[in-house]
């Protein structure tokens, strides 16, 4: 029978792949991503602006399909939280214009809000989930996405 010999380099590689392994190998929680940006509700004929700049948020990914409703979420200046009494922008955007650096990571556009008279303005970056089993990064996701003691 062979004897295999266990040298510290091994324990080394193996910490690294661990290190750098799926969130979802660790046993740790869904890793988040979202939509994060701005928006302004304006009139739909006169294109005024009938708001201040919201700050926005979706749970999860997003479409972000023309004629494909999307919600977003206020989120607190303050805290960078969603605001868990507010209800969801329901927008169906017009034709969002989509901006790449190797993947989709940011888009802006103007859609009807749902159940309202007035449009949204928006743009938004994306919050991509986190490739590796990294507290800090998953810790930062979740903050961006404004899900820190959020309601659901």
């Amino acid at each position: 029978m062979a004897c295999v010999r266990i040298r510290p380099v091994h324990l080394l590689l193996l910490a690294l792949v661990l290190a750098m392994a799926p969130a979802e190998w660790a046993g740790a929680v869904e890793p988040v991503e979202c939509w994060r940006g701005w928006g302004y509700r304006i009139d739909k004929q006169t294109r005024t602006y009938k708001s201040e700049e919201l700050l926005l948020a979706t749970k999860g990914s997003a479409g972000w399909q023309p004629g494909q409703e999307v919600a977003l979420y206020l989120l607190d200046r303050a805290s960078g939280r969603i605001v868990s009494d507010a209800p969801p922008i329901t927008i169906v955007p017009f034709n969002p214009r989509s901006y790449y650096r190797n993947n989709l990571n940011y888009v802006d556009g103007e859609g009807q809000i749902v159940g309202s008279e007035d449009n949204l303005v928006f743009g938004l970056s994306h919050v991509p989930k986190p490739t590796a089993a990294i507290e800090g990064l998953y810790k930062y996701n979740v903050w961006a996405c404004g899900l820190e003691d959020a309601a659901e």
